[in-house]
């Protein structure tokens, strides 16, 4: 069975958490109330894609071959100050009754700040070693050189060399993950947009589903 995220991102605004990256809150209320009628246009932090090398170091979740690299954190649960309207939603999901064949199981929810997501340093080029295919890995180092962003294949040197007998080992500079580095420079705008001062001021929030 295949897994899912939600992930929404707030920014702490005037005292209080609200979801900056989807609904609209009206202008010259204190309280910043939310309505349902009307959005901001969507931001996808990740693009909507099943990325399970992006939830193993999100969360842990869906363990692969980057196992050498650990989660940035363990989960922590919601943050019992979230935005109200994504409780909301989390809480309306739970509440669905689903058949015995969908079997719908939400777990591993948590929360991370920019400065968490920054200081992994897994947004970054990186030093990175394992097994490659080596005409994907030639292919990288042309994206690279070229100045473009290439998110190489790669399996860690965690792994045993007799179950990728047609790779090669390699040690490179690249980007581990590049769902995450483009999550981070859209918190980045987000953050700009907002006028938030801090990386501790802007935060996703996030749970799966499977």
């Amino acid at each position: 069975m295949g897994c899912d995220i939600t992930l929404y991102c707030e920014g702490y605004v005037r005292g209080k958490w609200i979801n900056i990256d989807q609904w609209y809150r009206t202008d010259g209320t204190a309280e910043y109330m939310v309505t349902k009628s009307n959005g901001f246009d969507y931001i996808d932090l990740i693009e909507g894609k099943r990325d399970y090398e992006l939830f193993y170091l999100l969360a842990g979740v869906k363990n692969n071959e980057k196992s050498g690299y650990r989660p940035i954190s363990s989960p922590k649960g919601l943050p019992p100050d979230m935005d109200q309207l994504i409780g909301e939603q989390y809480e309306n999901w739970y509440d669905v009754v689903f058949t015995e064949e969908e079997n719908i199981n939400f777990h591993h929810a948590s929360y991370l700040t920019l400065k968490e997501l920054k200081e992994s340093g897994y947004g970054d080029v990186m030093p990175l070693k394992g097994w490659v295919n080596k005409e994907e890995f030639d292919k990288h180092e042309e994206w690279m050189k070229d100045g473009q962003k290439y998110q190489l294949f790669f399996v860690d040197d965690t792994q045993s060399k007799m179950r990728y007998e047609e790779m090669i080992f390699k040690e490179w500079n690249g980007y581990l993950n590049l769902n995450l580095t483009n999550m981070i420079s859209k918190m980045e705008q987000l953050k700009q947009e907002k006028n938030l001062q801090d990386d501790e001021e802007i935060r996703i929030v996030f749970w799966f589903d499977n």
